[in-house]
């Protein structure tokens, strides 16, 4: 085990339990600004800690009966997609651009990935504090299934490529999207798209060698007990600042990487 990397995830773990941001938004900056890993090796270490953690939380919401297969369908079929074109993709770059500059670039786009997120969480947020959500109603079967195979599909190609938005996009975008659809089955259907998405996503970066299998042993091993404290401690923990806080300290995290 590398210490270092038990710490992040233990970090994680508890921020991702107090905030239910995404992990992947809260990691990859962590392991990019603060431990020194090459962004390319940073999104498939970040990909590959994700598994074990999405596939429990998706077979604890299949227990609950909180996931809408239909819905999960039409995200994969765009999703699957997106992804095969994203790891395709760096593959190409990987054979034919500078290693140096794709890594720059790949930071680039984990810095952007984040601040959509940020950007797309806000307004999420603000419809609701308007009493805007929920109002208008989802236009028929055909736009219903339009919407969230362009959903998966952008996902799927942003997650490929920056490990970044099975949770902190997916979420949001369903909730314009699917606006009358309850939050309970909108969060299970979601993490049981991301449980289905990731590993695909994984494979396809332990192919390219992406994947630094002791690092993420290491974070998993602090990511779960992590997320058993924050969990605890969001029961008296506040929501209403902490969120914004750590929505503002990913919104700096992403503008470093940037940088």
């Amino acid at each position: 085990m590398d210490w270092h990397f038990v710490v992040a995830g233990l970090i994680v773990g508890v921020l991702v339990g107090l905030t239910g941001i995404g992990g992947s938004s809260l990691l990859a900056p962590l392991l990019i600004l603060l431990l020194g890993v090459k962004p390319i090796v940073a999104v498939g270490t970040d990909l590959a800690y994700s598994v074990p953690t999405k596939l429990l939380a998706a077979y604890l919401h299949g227990k609950q009966a909180t996931i809408d297969r239909a819905w999960v369908k039409m995200l994969l079929i765009g999703g699957v997609p997106g992804v095969l074109a994203g790891v395709a993709l760096l593959a190409v770059l990987r054979a034919h651009a500078d290693l140096a500059l794709l890594n720059l670039e790949i930071r680039h786009w984990i810095g952007g990935a984040i601040l959509l997120a940020c950007a797309v969480t806000v307004f999420v947020a603000l419809r609701a504090w308007l009493g805007l959500e929920g109002t208008t109603s989802v236009r028929g079967a055909d736009g219903e299934r339009n919407r969230l195979i362009a959903i998966g599909a952008a996902v799927g190609f942003l997650v490929a490529m920056t490990s970044i938005g099975s949770g902190s996009l997916t979420l949001p975008l369903m909730m314009l999207a699917l606006p009358a659809a309850t939050l309970r089955r909108l969060i299970g259907s979601e993490i049981a798209f991301a449980a289905l998405l990731i590993p695909v996503a994984a494979l396809g970066h332990t192919a390219l060698g992406d994947v630094d299998v002791r690092s993420t042993l290491s974070l998993v091993a602090g990511s779960l007990p992590g997320a058993l404290i924050g969990s605890r401690l969001s029961r008296i923990v506040s929501e209403t600042w902490l969120r914004p806080v750590a929505i503002a300290v990913l919104a700096f995290a992403a503008s470093r990487l940037l940088l």
